[in-house]
This record gives C-alpha cells, structure tokens and sequence, in this order.
C-alpha cells in the first residue's frame, strides 16, 4: 500500500515543471484535455456541413421534405444517424464552451 502524497509534495513538483500549484497544473490541464474534445466535436460539425452542404439548421429544415433533391442521394438512416451525431456534437461544443469559461 502506497501512502497518498502530500499536498506540498504535489505543489513543489507542480512548481518545479513551471506551474504556480497543483491547482494550476490540474486547471490548465483540463483545459487543454477540453479544448481538444471540442476541436473534435467541431471536426464532426463541420464534416457534416461539408458532407450536406448546408448548417444543422438548414438541414433539419430540409430533411423533412421528401422532394429535396438534394438530400433525397442521401439514404434515410444516413440522414438520422448523421442528424442525431450533428445535433451531439453541437450540444458537446456548446457544453464544453461553458466549461472552458469556468477554468479560465
């Protein structure tokens, strides 16, 4: 059994990598660990503006009509598997970008 480390322990090795205290270490860390979720979520966004030619909103329009010659190339399982992924990834960015506001 490992003892748990001590505050001042976790501090001074903080310090010494260049950071003000554990908390700052842990702070920008996680803030670097949620800036690449959300470059991730907005890759996915932008796949599906690039694959549909339009924005989310554009396409939740659009979906529901039948006739849309445009979307009508694309299978309708495609379509509500992408708009359920697109609609995810917008609420993911959207969350993450609150949360990038508390660790600032």
């Amino acid at each position: 059994m490992t003892a748990p480390l001590a505050t001042d322990r976790l501090d001074n090795l903080a310090q010494s990598l260049g950071y003000r205290s554990v908390f700052d270490f842990t702070r920008i860390q996680l803030r670097h660990a949620v800036e690449q979720k959300m470059a991730y979520y907005q890759s996915r966004i932008d796949y599906y503006q690039q694959k549909y030619g339009m924005d989310f909103i554009e396409f939740r329009r659009r979906v529901v009509d039948k006739t849309d010659s445009h979307l009508s190339k694309f299978g309708i399982i495609e379509k509500e598997d992408d708009d359920m992924e697109w609609e995810l990834s917008i609420e993911m960015v959207q969350g993450y970008t609150d949360e990038l506001q508390v660790l600032s």
